[in-house]
């Protein structure tokens, strides 16, 4: 069995989040639609959850917090969550939150993940605070989608 520490997993959700990021980015340049363009750009831009998360955190607390061993590596949401899900230039906003919803539900995933795990308090609490910023997310993707205001 390797040995994983919540850094690894950080690390893992930020590169997700990083190929997130280039994701709307590629949307946007490739889309006819302008409402579509705007919502990839906004998305993009807004793909910070876990520097957020992070920064609440004191240099002392942060450094403990990603020194905490896991026991059991997290599967990784990359390839799964990005596959199937490239766009055409026609595709409407309701397709592009469509896959955002989805892709949320892979970064919930993987903090639950490690929230499944024997890990102490500091690392619940860090990852509990993720998942409701993916959960509050994917709440206001359903809300911009129902008002089809794009």
């Amino acid at each position: 069995m390797a040995f994983v520490t919540v850094a690894d997993v950080l690390k893992m959700a930020e590169d997700f989040e990083a190929k997130l990021v280039d994701y709307y980015k590629r949307i946007a340049e490739q889309t006819t639609l302008d409402g579509v363009k705007l919502l990839a750009d906004y998305m993009g831009r807004h793909r910070r959850h876990l520097s957020k998360a992070l920064e609440r955190l004191g240099s002392a607390e942060r450094e403990e917090v990603s020194s905490f061993p896991i026991r059991y590596e997290p599967l990784a949401p990359d390839r799964e969550c990005f596959k199937g899900r490239e766009l055409p230039p026609d595709a409407t906003a309701a397709d592009v939150l469509d896959i955002a919803i989805e892709i949320d539900a892979c970064l919930i995933d993987l903090y639950r993940q490690v929230l499944a795990q024997d890990v102490d308090q500091e690392v619940k609490d860090l990852f509990e605070s993720l998942v409701q910023a993916e959960e509050r997310d994917t709440i206001e993707l359903k809300k911009i989608k129902a008002m089809d205001y794009f």
